[in-house]
C-alpha cells in the first residue's frame, strides 16, 4: 500500500467539493428534461442513454464523429421519444464556431484529436438546444450506467437554483491519469462532476467548451465560481484501463495544467486577472512537484508490478510533457479562451430558435445523412 502524500494542498488540491452549491430546498419536483445529448465514437453502446431517453420522454441526440459511426447508430426503427437525431459532427463546423483563437492555439495541436472531437460536438448539442427552444438539456457519455429517470427529473429540478447539475463518477473514477496514479499511490483523490453526466439551464448556460482536455472544466468555471454548479447523486461508468497507454497522460497535461490552475484560483478567493505569467509559472513547478511525489511514492509500493510500472511510464510521458508547458502557453490559452466566449457570446444574443429538431439541424448544416424520427 502506498505511505500516502505529505504535500497536501500546497501541491495538490485533491477535491474541489467545497466549490459547489450546497443542497438546498430550492427544487421543482417533477422537471421535464426536453433532450438527452450524446456525444459518441461508440454506436454499439447507446442502449442505456436511448432507453432512458425514451423512458423520460424527451428527444434523443446522437452526435458521431464520422458517417461510419452514424450509419451504425441508426436504428431499424426510430427510438421512442419526442424526436430522434442521429448524426455526425464533421471537423469543418469548427469553422462555423466562434474558436477564432482557442482552435490555432499550439497547445491545440498537441491534443489528442479525442478532446477536440467531444468539445466540438458538446458545443454543437448547445446550439442544438438553443435554437430548438429547449430549456434543459444532459450531456450523457456512452459508458455512462446508472442513471434513472427519478435522478434526471431530480437534477433537472435542482437547475431552479443552479445552472448546471451534474453527478459524480466515483466509479469506475473520472480523473485524468495523473490523477488515477495519485491515488494508486495512496492519495485521497477525489472526483468532480463533469460533462459525462451533465444537465445544464439552456437559457443560462452562455459557456463553451473549448478545445483541449478537461473542456467540461472550463466550461463550467464561472458556473463554479459564482457557485451555481451542484451535485445531484453518484453514477458509475465502465472501467477502462488509465494506464494503458502513455500517450494519454501526455496527451491531458496541458488541459490539466490550465484546469487545476483554474480552479486553485477559485479556492484562493481570486479571478482570472490573478492568472498572471508569475502564477502560472508556480502553477508549473507545483505540478512537477505533484509528478515526482507520486512517482517515489510509487516506486516504493508493494502491489501489482504490472499496474506500478504502467503508471510510472505514464508519469514519465506526462513529465516529459509538463516540461514543455510554458507559462506564457498557459497565459496565452487563458486570454485565447476567454476572447472566443466573449465571441461566443455574442453569437448567442442572436441566435433565436427555428424550429424543431430537424431544422435545427439543418440550420448548422450538419450532413444530410441525419434523420428524425417524429
Amino acid at each position: 500500500m502506498g505511505a500516502g502524500s505529505n504535500l497536501g494542498d500546497s501541491v495538490h488540491i485533491e477535491s474541489h467539493a467545497a466549490l459547489l452549491q450546497q443542497p438546498t430546498a430550492a427544487v421543482v419536483a417533477g422537471s421535464g428534461l426536453d433532450a438527452v445529448v450524446v456525444p459518441t465514437i461508440r454506436p454499439e453502446s447507446l442502449d442505456s442513454a436511448a432507453s432512458l431517453a425514451s423512458e423520460i420522454g424527451c428527444s434523443l441526440v446522437v452526435l458521431c464523429s464520422t458517417p461510419e459511426q452514424a450509419q451504425r447508430a441508426l436504428p431499424e426503427r426510430g427510438w421512442p421519444g419526442d424526436d430522434t437525431l442521429v448524426t455526425y459532427v464533421p471537423v469543418s463546423v469548427e469553422d462555423e464556431l466562434p474558436l477564432r483563437l482557442t482552435s490555432r492555439h499550439p497547445e491545440k495541436y498537441i491534443a489528442r484529436s479525442c478532446h477536440v472531437d467531444i468539445a466540438r460536438k458538446r458545443n454543437v448539442g448547445l446550439l442544438l438546444a438553443r435554437l430548438c427552444g429547449w430549456r434543459t438539456i444532459m450531456y450523457l457519455d456512452d459508458d455512462i450506467r446508472g442513471m434513472t429517470v427519478d435522478a434526471v427529473s431530480a437534477a433537472a429540478g435542482m437547475t431552479v437554483g443552479s445552472w448546471a447539475v451534474g453527478f459524480e463518477v466515483s466509479h469506475y473514477p473520472d480523473n485524468s491519469v495523473v490523477c488515477h496514479a495519485h491515488r494508486l499511490a495512496g492519495g485521497k483523490q477525489d472526483v468532480f462532476p463533469g460533462g459525462s453526466a451533465l444537465v445544464v439551464d439552456v437559457a443560462r448556460c452562455d459557456t463553451l467548451f473549448p478545445p483541449i482536455y478537461n473542456e467540461d472544466w472550463l466550461f463550467l468555471f464561472d458556473a463554479v465560481q459564482s457557485r451555481s454548479v451542484a451535485v445531484a447523486g453518484s453514477l458509475t461508468q465502465l472501467e477502462y484501463q488509465p494506464f494503458a497507454r502513455p500517450s494519454r497522460a501526455a496527451s491531458e497535461e496541458f488541459g490539466d495544467v490550465i484546469a487545476e490552475g483554474l480552479y486553485r484560483l477559485i479556492h484562493e478567493g481570486a479571478d482570472l486577472t490573478g492568472a498572471t505569467f508569475a502564477y502560472w509559472q508556480d502553477v508549473l513547478h507545483r505540478r512537477l512537484q505533484l509528478i515526482d511525489d507520486i512517482a517515489g511514492r510509487l516506486i516504493l509500493m508493494d502491489g501489482d508490478a504490472p499496474i506500478i510500472g504502467s503508471a510510472l511510464m505514464s508519469l514519465a510521458a506526462a513529465r516529459k510533457r509538463l516540461t514543455m508547458i510554458s507559462a506564457l502557453a498557459c497565459v496565452s490559452f487563458i486570454r485565447a479562451w476567454r476572447t472566443d466566449l466573449d465571441a461566443w457570446r455574442k453569437m448567442l444574443v442572436g441566435l433565436d430558435a427555428v424550429g424543431d429538431l430537424a431544422d435545427a439541424a439543418k440550420f448548422l448544416n450538419l450532413p444530410a445523412l441525419d434523420r428524425c424520427v417524429n
